[in-house]
């Protein structure tokens, strides 16, 4: 059945004209009928028929059904129906509306044989390759760390992908006009299609869509207007689509079934503590058939708003390794850790990192990143630092990562505000210079922040500030008659800086308190 809306819309668009109505437009239509004067006592009036006939025969008429009148050239004020005031030729509009239905009808029967080849159980590509027979366009089935799942015809977009052990990934500048159009964002967030075109192809559209599976982003459908120009129908079809695959991979032990993970008890005995010697670690590790580098990270991941960790851990532990090859995850208590290894000093050299970021965008999560080490003995105390990050509020992120060299400070700012106030951290001459600034109207301690977040660097300053170099340093000049302060002295800079640490600190504590 077809939704009246959309029979009206297609007599709008065929005709140029408007439907004027008074009914329902979400009503389901299944046939058309024409009215005739010579029965209209006797009919019956079926729910699901829309009826056609001559405004002049019927206007007078108190008919029931859901009824479309033509050749209205006034407006009488009792139409209570569906009427136009355009001549139009009954025959034409009738086979408007058969087309409209005939159209829904193609949709319905392809959603039923997609339906059963799903009950079936003949797979993902056998799903895709019946929906294509409808969409009549290439359709790829992506994973969030944009591999390839499966793609109808199995060789179109080749020039789109990179081979590596066999499985097909996006290419990196794919991705790129991915996030540069924002349809990594819509597919993470929505669960409705997104139609767009790139710079370097703009010859073909591209249709998005996610894939769902408990609120997770776990794939996207992409369709490629290579053979036809999309339809409004297409983006209807595709959300079918997109539901019968979630469908389908949610009977995957992959993505929903809960199993052992591989590396679950040798890294719960590092974060623990249980290992006193490294023989013994590389005789564990030989025997999982891993190695280790000079360094060492530990990640820990956080899933934020409705995403939770509803998914098998093995589907989020195959998108890690996807992206660092040296690594090793697990959950513990409630924590997607990762312990990654690397003989490069910066964890992201020889890593796609848009493909990270990604990752954690589609999946909605935070990463929590420890400072760099080298002992693996020392595994607990890092994890301790990842931890850290992944609960406390008041550390500052960037592209969804949280990293201990930025928020070191405030670790150690809250474990003394346990025991005798961040607050008493505070630098004397800071406290004296706040409540100067509150008295007097004057903006020294803004003035001092501005020159320690531009790198103590006075000409950053005054740009930040919007005031000449010269006021910059007259402020300064007049911050050393009050406290002595001295831009030579390394000792008295660090003890400033530090302070405007606690500060912020104080300030995003209080705020989080004011949140609870």
């Amino acid at each position: 059945m077809a939704n009246l809306n959309k029979i009206i819309q297609r007599i709008e668009e065929t005709f140029q004209i408007h439907v004027h109505r008074a009914i329902n437009g979400n009503k389901r239509i299944e046939n058309i009928q024409y009215l005739v004067t010579t029965n209209i006592d006797a009919l019956q009036f079926q729910p699901e028929t829309l009826y056609i006939g001559n405004y002049q025969d019927f206007y007078n008429l108190s008919l029931e059904g859901c009824i479309l009148l033509l050749n209205c050239r006034t407006n009488s004020g009792n139409e209570n129906g569906l009427y136009i005031y355009q001549s139009l030729d009954p025959f034409a509009v009738c086979n408007c509306i058969q087309q409209e239905l005939f159209n829904h009808h193609k949709i319905n029967m392809k959603k039923e044989e997609m339906f059963n080849v799903l009950q079936a159980g003949y797979g993902i590509q056998s799903i895709i390759d019946t929906a294509r027979t409808y969409l009549k366009n290439p359709i790829t089935i992506c994973t969030t760390s944009f591999s390839v799942l499966a793609l109808s015809p199995k060789t179109s977009l080749d020039n789109k992908f990179d081979l590596d052990n066999g499985k097909r990934y996006l290419k990196k500048d794919f991705i790129e006009n991915l996030k540069d159009k924002k349809i990594l964002q819509h597919i993470s967030t929505y669960s409705s299609p997104i139609i767009t075109t790139f710079e370097d192809d703009f010859e073909y559209s591209y249709l998005f869509c996610s894939i769902h599976i408990k609120h997770a982003a776990i794939g996207y459908i992409c369709l490629r207007s290579y053979d036809h120009a999309f339809t409004e129908d297409d983006s209807v079809f595709i959300i079918e689509l997109s539901k019968m695959l979630s469908i389908e991979m949610q009977k995957d032990d992959f993505y929903n079934d809960k199993s052992g993970l591989k590396y679950e008890y040798f890294l719960t005995d590092l974060v623990e503590q249980n290992f006193n010697s490294l023989e013994f670690i590389n005789k564990r590790l030989a025997q999982l058939g891993q190695s280790f580098y000079q360094y060492f990270w530990v990640f820990a991941f956080t899933f934020s708003g409705q995403s939770m960790n509803h998914l098998n851990p093995n589907y989020y532990i195959d998108q890690l390794i996807g992206i660092f090859k040296h690594s090793m995850s697990f959950f513990y208590k409630g924590e997607l850790i990762m312990l990654l290894t690397s003989k490069h000093a910066n964890p992201f050299t020889n890593i796609d990192k848009q493909k990270f970021y990604s990752f954690l965008q589609l999946n909605r999560i935070y990463a929590s990143i420890s400072f760099r080490f080298e002992d693996i003995l020392e595994t607990y105390q890092y994890y301790n630092q990842a931890i850290f990050l992944s609960k406390n509020h008041t550390c500052v992120a960037k592209d969804r990562c949280f990293n201990y060299e930025d928020n070191y400070l405030y670790h150690l700012l809250d474990c003394s505000q346990n025991k005798f106030g961040a607050s008493t951290l505070l630098h004397s001459d800071i406290h004296f210079l706040l409540k100067y600034d509150s008295e007097n109207n004057t903006d020294y301690i803004d003035t001092l922040k501005a020159y320690f977040s531009n790198n103590r660097n006075a000409l950053s300053a005054s740009n930040y500030l919007h005031i000449h170099k010269s006021t910059f340093f007259y402020r300064i000049g007049k911050i050393a008659d009050l406290t002595g302060f001295n831009l030579e002295d390394s000792h008295l800079l660090f003890s400033y800086e530090f302070s405007f640490y606690v500060l912020d600190y104080l300030k995003r504590k209080n705020k989080q308190e004011n949140i609870k």
